[in-house]
């Protein structure tokens, strides 16, 4: 049962993340997500990291569900873009986000050293 939370939570984490980027900004949104403190506007880029972190992490996701080995090479590089997406685009309503990509990817190196 707890591996069936974990995988559901993988896959609803790289929903969301997309999910952030992808839907139209309102006027009065706590934040833009479309814009970098580093990069300025970048819309393209920012869905284009969305779209690749969401994709990984569906995969990580069914990878752990069916029990396969490379579920962690995939939580690795979900993790990545995914912090890399949160950090170039960062603002404090973020943060829950960046802890939880980090710690997918933290499961995923701990698992491939383990393997």
């Amino acid at each position: 049962m707890l591996r069936v939370l974990i995988g559901l939570f993988l896959v609803a984490h790289g929903l969301i993340t997309f999910g952030i980027w992808a839907a139209p900004v309102p006027e009065k949104a706590p934040f833009n997500p479309n814009h970098s403190w580093l990069l300025g506007d970048t819309r393209t880029l920012a869905i284009a990291l969305a779209v690749l972190a969401a994709i990984a992490f569906v995969v990580t996701g069914g990878g752990f569900l069916a029990q396969q080995d490379w579920w962690a090479l995939a939580a690795v590089a979900a993790g990545a873009v995914a912090v890399l997406l949160m950090a170039l685009y960062f603002n404090p309503w973020l943060s829950a986000g960046i802890l939880i990509s980090a710690a997918i990817l933290y499961a995923g190196v701990q698992a491939l050293q383990q393997g």
